[in-house]
């Protein structure tokens, strides 16, 4: 077992250990109550673990509800976000009982949102399924739900109780799904150096991504202790992601975010090359990254096409965005540029 410490306003552990889904119950109860328990996952998920779960939970004197949602990005929006809000209300949850997120990253966001406005904050329980979501979204905090203009337009930063990952379930996930935690490590490679790509290269080799999970949170531990609030340092942490949620929400969410954080990178490090602010080399190197891991980055888009999504980003504050530049892998800084830059900006990654 690995436990990982995530200090901040209300810290919490993240703990890694194959085969524990079957346990949770047991460790949930001592130490963080209840008596009820709102588990929310998705169809994938809930036909081949959910019995698990629940029957861990119920074990233990917990009465549960299950609510299935349907895989995918679009099931992030206000309609479920209102229907598990009445739910909750329906069955008389109080603050003290649980609302468990069982899922990869779209239950994450949607059920932390849940959490952090039920009741103004209800205990909440990350328990990824995929990839993605235990090496990234289910550590830090961030909750959101999509608008139709754009991705993660409404949310909250507010810390689970514990994120409980079980690598053990990974072994179903189909390859495609598995890409998409390949680009999120990439990205901390790109930030952090080669050493978790190392990492990750033994992963795939041995297929157990216990080790790799561990070392992705530790670096996600480092930045977000460093901007819980995500007003500076935590803005490195969406590298790769300006362009890749514009692509995603212009496909209607039929590209994944994994595939679409690695256009991100790719294409962000094409106009950080061409702007001058990093070199051709560095964008050679992460494009072999990308390809060495198996992404197909050669699709084009049209500047039309991103540019709305774009100016809907989170990040732009009094009309200045702070541009993530990779200016080795392991090196990478920030410099503000003006939205009326923009446009320039991006045409150069196009």
């Amino acid at each position: 077992m690995d436990k990982i410490t995530i200090n901040g306003s209300g810290s919490y552990e993240v703990i890694i250990q194959r085969d524990i889904l079957s346990s949770v119950g047991e460790f949930i109860l001592p130490q963080i109550g209840g008596e009820k328990a709102l588990i929310v996952t998705d169809s994938n998920v809930g036909g081949l673990y959910l019995h698990i779960l629940t029957d861990s939970l119920r074990d233990v004197g917990y009465e549960t509800v299950d609510i299935i949602l349907s895989p995918g990005e679009e099931s992030k929006d206000i309609d479920n976000y209102i229907f598990l809000l009445n739910i909750l209300a329906e069955r008389n949850f109080s603050s003290s009982d649980i609302i468990v997120a069982f899922g990869g990253g779209v239950i994450g966001d949607l059920t932390g949102f849940v959490a952090s406005t039920y009741h103004r904050g209800t205990k909440f329980i990350q328990i990824p399924t995929t990839l993605i979501a235990a090496v990234d979204s289910s550590v830090g905090g961030k909750n959101s739900i999509n608008l139709p203009v754009a991705k993660n337009q409404v949310g909250t930063i507010r810390n689970p109780s514990v994120v409980i990952c079980d690598p053990s379930v990974l072994s179903t996930l189909s390859d495609e799904s598995k890409l998409d935690g390949y680009a999120e490590i990439i990205k901390y490679g790109i930030l952090s150096g080669y050493e978790i790509i190392d990492k990750l290269h033994l992963a795939i080799e041995n297929d157990d991504y216990s080790d790799i999970i561990s070392a992705s949170v530790r670096i996600k531990k480092n930045v977000v202790e460093m901007d819980e609030s995500d007003t500076s340092f935590r803005q490195y942490l969406n590298l790769g992601h300006l362009i890749g949620h514009a692509i995603e929400a212009h496909s209607d969410y039929s590209i994944s975010h994994g595939q679409a954080v690695a256009y991100g990178l790719a294409l962000e490090t094409r106009a950080c090359a061409f702007a001058g602010f990093t070199s051709l080399t560095t964008y050679n190197k992460v494009t072999s990254l990308l390809r060495e891991f198996g992404f197909d980055i050669d699709e084009t888009y049209r500047f039309e096409d991103l540019m709305p999504y774009i100016l809907h980003d989170k990040r732009i504050r009094n009309g200045v965005i702070q541009i993530l530049i990779p200016v080795n892998i392991g090196e990478c800084i920030m410099r503000p540029l003006e939205v009326s830059f923009l446009s320039d900006f991006i045409k150069l990654a196009l």
